[in-house]
């Protein structure tokens, strides 16, 4: 078994099929993360994505990104999930996302 970690800023939407997610535009700098327990795969839209090593961490301050950036990324995201049918029920923000597989 492989196990994986991410920490993404986006959020999680209903399961959808990887053929449509491929299939469809989702916008410039939004892509999608499907993650979680062995064959319970959770589909995400995130913008920023890194993978995290077991036994390591990553530090993300405030200062970091200017709200405008975080403006950018949120209708960006909203729109994406737009494209896929998925109007409510979501909130962006930073997440850490496991896989396990």
């Amino acid at each position: 078994m492989n196990h994986s970690t991410y920490f993404a800023y986006g959020f999680q939407i209903p399961d959808t099929d990887p053929d449509v997610l491929e299939g469809t535009a989702l916008g410039k700098g939004v892509r999608y993360l499907q993650a979680g327990d062995y064959e319970q795969d959770r589909t995400f839209l995130v913008t920023q994505c890194t993978k995290v090593r077991l036994g390591d961490h990553r530090k993300v301050k405030p200062e970091s990104f200017q709200v405008t950036e975080t403006e950018t990324w949120n209708a960006a995201l909203t729109e994406a999930a737009a494209r896929l049918g998925v109007y409510t029920g979501f909130e962006p923000g930073w997440i850490v996302v496991t896989d396990l597989s």
